[in-house]
């Protein structure tokens, strides 16, 4: 099979923007359902025309905003194919029955979501509304937490390749510390995103508009603020969930290559904290210092599911499958060209042999493969022979060994040797 390396940004790069980027739309998603049906619900218990116009308005945008979050979807669907064939089909494969209820819950998460936002107003029986925008969010959170369930196995499988049950894929060890960790900030980042719409809208408006968007500043903020103070128990939490189960996974992100995008988490991440705990103490007069919370939130965010992400490579599956689609109790294969009968073997080039062990899959030859590792036009220039040999043998923790005979080792150095 043809092996596809995305150009310039490589693909575990790619595959990491794009799960961001759509990450970003998912928070929004699920944790607005979520505030929108609490805010239809204080609205009907109260009779508060505010709530009731915020809430109309968030699903409104929601419905639209799950179209981009859509196509984001399926794109990641179509680069997880095409660029990591065979994680994706063993992955599929795992996952199967929890991808089929995730679909469903999703598909039932937008009709609902439609249906909601075009009865709004129109449909007498207010406790049948309410049912739908509760129908809507549960279905959301539970589309959120069965693909977590796939990321966290990635991360922590368990003893599912001991004994392969979907329920030790879905309860892998940190399942439940990461679902925690994830619902707070779909909250969180909803309520960030209606708290900085509220400020600039604020800005032009005039009497009763001026008056509502002033108050939704101060509601989706509270919101925020409280999601933003617990996220650190959360992320904590994990953190040693994720050190009692693999303490390789733990020590890469406090003392390893990941560090370098955990610590300006930490970072970030205190500095948003600080905001909210300022807001609470000082109260309205300090929503520029919760923006610029908010925005540190947000930010975080990003690195913190980045820091996520690289935690676990160079596998894919940690410990079971590297980023090269090769399982670590199997031996890397060798690319195989098919031939036309009687046709002469065409000579690899270095590409092709450095694509044959995954090399690409996380670095960069003449401009080709991934960005996790350094290029290695300098190195394979400079090294000796001998000195790669032993290196592949017994490379540092985060990269696979070479898994071949000795005499496949030395063949392979020879095509990778200028």
């Amino acid at each position: 099979m043809y092996q596809i390396n995305f150009p310039l940004l490589g693909n575990s790069l790619i595959m990491a923007i794009v799960i961001l980027v759509h990450v970003f739309f998912a928070f929004v998603a699920v944790g607005g359902i979520v505030i929108a049906f609490a805010s239809e619900i204080i609205a009907y218990r109260k009779n508060s025309a505010y709530h009731d116009r915020f809430a109309e308005g968030y699903v409104k945008f929601l419905s639209e905003m799950m179209k981009p979050g859509g196509v984001l979807g399926v794109f990641i669907v179509v680069l997880l194919i095409s660029l990591f064939p065979e994680f994706t089909k063993r992955l599929y494969n795992f996952f199967f029955w929890p991808l089929v209820l995730e679909v469903a819950m999703f598909f039932i998460m937008m009709v609902a979501t439609i249906y909601w936002k075009v009865t709004w107003g129109r449909i007498q029986n207010r406790k049948f509304h309410l049912f739908v925008g509760a129908l809507a969010a549960l279905s959301a959170i539970v589309s959120a937490l069965i693909i977590n369930a796939a990321h966290s196995f990635m991360l922590t499988p368990g003893k599912y390749f001991e004994e392969p049950k979907l329920f030790n894929a879905v309860f892998n060890p940190t399942m439940f510390a990461s679902s925690t960790h994830l619902l707070i900030p779909c909250i969180a980042n909803a309520a960030a995103f209606a708290f900085i719409y509220a400020l600039f809208k604020s800005r032009k408006a005039e009497g009763e508009n001026k008056e509502y968007f002033a108050w939704l500043a101060k509601y989706s903020g509270t919101i925020f603020a409280a999601a933003i103070l617990l996220q650190p128990f959360s992320g904590l939490s994990f953190l040693l969930k994720i050190r009692s189960v693999n303490g390789a996974v733990f020590n890469n992100i406090i003392n390893g290559g990941v560090s370098k995008f955990f610590y300006p988490m930490v970072g970030i991440g205190v500095l948003a904290v600080s905001c909210a705990a300022v807001y609470f103490i000082s109260g309205r007069k300090t929503q520029k210092i919760l923006l610029l919370g908010s925005l540190a939130a947000l930010t975080a965010f990003s690195f913190g599911g980045y820091t996520r992400e690289r935690a676990r490579k160079p596998y894919l599956i940690y410990g079971h499958m590297y980023m090269s689609e090769a399982f670590a109790a199997e031996p890397l294969l060798s690319a195989k060209v098919p031939l036309e009968s009687g046709a002469a073997a065409p000579k690899r080039t270095v590409n092709d042999a450095l694509s044959s062990r995954g090399c690409l899959s996380c670095h960069k030859y003449k401009g080709t493969g991934g960005t996790f590792g350094p290029a290695l036009d300098e190195h394979l220039k400079h090294h000796p022979k001998e000195e790669l040999k032993k290196f592949l043998r017994n490379p540092p923790e985060v990269m696979p060994p070479f898994t071949g005979t000795e005499e496949e080792l030395n063949k392979f150095i020879e095509e990778i040797s200028p």
